[in-house]
């Protein structure tokens, strides 16, 4: 099978959390093979750079000829350059090997350490921003290059525009630090600017995420992702990884690479929201699923946009939860338009109740039947032998049965099958959290008499 083979050029963090550790864990995390070429060796923590070690340039050039000997790089970023020497030695190879870098013009660490020499911003300026395809620059980095003090939006798309003329195809200048309460990055390509825009964490110190961002859009490129895509989907997941972070020391967070988060494409941010929510949602829901609850035909879990007209407006499994090694396992992507089975459940109660936007289905039992009652969960039901030969789908018209029966949208809603049908108990909720919350109650309930 061909892989796609992404290539670092900068400097090594020993806690891994930056530099090309961070990088290649990055390529990792999308399926792409990553290589890389270290330019210094540095002693740091998320508490401080302690010291830098410059590899000498020959050093530098043998470790890109060993990797152009065997692999054909498809896309290449560089990281921690240093000084003007090590910058050269990398245009040289740029010229070359005819790439187009994704350029991390790095500066100073997170711990507030200078990670340059003095002439490595003349030498970036008018040498490598000119061979540059995609710049990814903070504000104060963007400030550096630019000449511009930003203190707002406009000075950002002033900035834009100047490192631009310097010669890069692309300029993403990277909000985090901005004002506000939103995470706004802006990106240029000489005639439009577009904004990124995601909800500030609060976390207050990251390690490694302008590697790890960089890295990112440098794998999507190895995927023939356009800039566009790939700056949104790079974006969206560096997002999940700073929202599950972890601390060791007290000092800065790491991002959790482990965090599987690669979004499908989205029409709009609210879309991403839904997606997150209930990818959120599902990853709890398995630690607290009780293997009996699972059906044979397996779980899904779905969560509409406001005002949903079509399946295209739900966002489900692409597949489903089942039962693996004794454990519920999801098998699938989380997308929109993925199942037409939970999207007809939640179209249905929408159309009576448009707060209502989650279901999922669990397997149906007498013993989780009697659980409800308990907590007083409201039940509705149907049977599928008087499903009209012209209903447009069983789950639509059950659905609309048993609200129609209750008068009122029931918390569940059960059948009890028929020939080639399994029973089935559906979850409804406002969200995917009430419906995590009513499983809960079920799993607790059913925990305590097994």
């Amino acid at each position: 099978m061909k892989k796609e083979i992404a290539l670092t050029i900068g400097g090594s963090d020993p806690s891994t959390g930056a530099g090309i550790q961070a990088d290649l864990k990055s390529f990792s995390l999308l399926g792409t093979y990553g290589t890389a070429v270290i330019t210094c060796l540095t002693a740091q923590n998320t508490k401080k750079v302690y010291s830098i070690f410059p590899v000498p340039i020959n050093v530098i050039q043998k470790q890109i000829d060993c990797i152009f000997e065997e692999f054909n790089v498809n896309s290449v970023k560089t990281g921690m350059l240093f000084n003007g020497e090590i910058i050269d030695c990398v245009l040289e190879n740029i010229a070359r090997y005819k790439l187009k870098p994704i350029v991390d013009p790095i500066m100073i660490s997170t711990s507030g350490n200078s990670l340059i020499q003095k002439d490595y911003i003349k030498t970036l300026k008018n040498k490598l921003l000119p061979k540059t395809y995609i710049l990814t620059a903070n504000l104060i980095e963007a400030e550096k290059l630019s000449g511009i003090k930003i203190s707002t939006k406009i000075d950002i798309k002033k900035a834009c525009e100047k490192i631009h003329s310097l010669g890069p195809k692309y300029i993403l200048i990277k909000g985090g630090h901005f004002k506000g309460v939103d995470a706004i990055d802006m990106l240029f390509d000489g005639k439009i600017f577009k904004e990124f825009s995601l909800p500030k964490l609060k976390v207050k110190n990251i390690h490694g995420t302008g590697c790890s961002l960089s890295a990112l859009i440098t794998g999507f490129i190895a995927k023939k992702f356009s800039p566009f895509e790939a700056i949104q989907k790079s974006k969206l997941i560096l997002w999940g990884m700073i929202k599950k972070s972890y601390n060791f020391s007290g000092y800065s967070n790491i991002l959790d690479f482990s965090y599987q988060m690669i979004p499908p494409n989205f029409k709009n941010e609210s879309e991403f929201y839904i997606w997150f929510e209930l990818k959120n949602t599902i990853e709890k829901s398995l630690l607290i699923l009780p293997k009996f609850f699972i059906p044979e035909v397996g779980i899904n879990f779905g969560y509409s946009s406001k005002n949903p007209k079509s399946i295209n407006d739900i966002c489900a499994i692409n597949g489903r939860i089942i039962s693996s090694d004794n454990k519920p396992k999801i098998c699938g992507k989380i997308e929109f338009g993925a199942s037409k089975h939970i999207a007809s459940i939640i179209l249905a109660a929408n159309s009576f109740d448009n707060s209502i936007r989650s279901s999922m289905n669990i397997r149906y039992s007498d013993e989780i039947i009697n659980f409800c009652k308990k907590p007083n969960l409201v039940l509705g039901t149907f049977s599928r032998e008087n499903e009209p030969k012209n209903a447009k789908s069983s789950m639509d018209w059950g659905t609309k049965q048993a609200i129609s029966d209750k008068n009122r949208i029931p918390n569940l809603i059960f059948d009890k099958g028929s020939i080639g049908k399994e029973p089935m108990i559906r979850i409804l909720g406002k969200n995917p959290t009430d419906v995590y919350n009513k499983l809960m109650i079920l799993s607790k309930n059913f925990n305590k008499i097994r």
